[in-house]
């Protein structure tokens, strides 16, 4: 083997090196992505199930108040629209569950 042949297998090596260091350095980039894309997937479910409640929630008041004609009749009906959401709630948790 020539000088000239050792320089340039030396500089292949070392060019392999460098490129295995760069793909390695991405590899770990792209787990540090991914971990963090699956941090905000969940803070955006945990959002959206925020929102449904605070939409169920808006939902049953405005129905209570419609069918409220005063302040006493209002919490009654409140109450027993917020006693159907539960009903039903749990007859769909025990769907889920079969």
């Amino acid at each position: 083997m020539t000088e000239k042949e050792h320089d340039s297998l030396a500089v292949f090596e070392n060019r392999i090196r460098e490129l295995i260091r760069l793909y390695d350095g991405q590899k770990r980039y792209i787990e540090l992505l991914e971990r963090s894309l699956k941090e905000k997937d969940e803070i955006i479910r945990q959002n959206k199930q925020t929102v449904e409640a605070l939409q169920t929630k808006y939902t049953n008041l405005h129905t209570a108040y419609k069918l409220a004609e005063d302040e006493g009749e209002f919490q009654y009906v409140r109450k027993r629209v917020n006693k159907l959401v539960r009903e039903v709630e749990t007859c769909i948790a025990l769907l889920n569950d079969e």
